[in-house]
């Protein structure tokens, strides 16, 4: 029977420098974080269906008119950026 090939031993490889950076890892965000990104959500989803639904009738919320619906969405926007920044 055939015998196969031997392979060559492999040829060490030079350490590295001990100057190496090491990537630093990021610390756990606090409790609170994830809260506060619900917040952000909720209130802005509670803004956009209490325009909905009072027609834009509620106090405040009838002087503002179409820009009530990007105060809305500009508080689901800032929860989705905080929500980024979570790990």
């Amino acid at each position: 029977m055939p015998e196969s090939r031997r392979r060559k031993p492999k040829k060490a490889t030079a350490a590295r420098p001990a100057s190496t950076v090491t990537a630093k890892r990021r610390s756990p965000s606090p409790r609170w974080f994830g809260g506060m990104i619900m917040a952000f959500f909720l209130i802005g989803i509670a803004y956009l269906l209490t325009y909905y639904f009072s027609n834009g009738g509620v106090f405040g919320m009838e002087a503002l008119g179409g820009w009530n619906i990007l105060i809305g969405f500009g508080f689901v926007v800032i929860g989705l950026g905080v929500a980024t920044q979570w790990h």
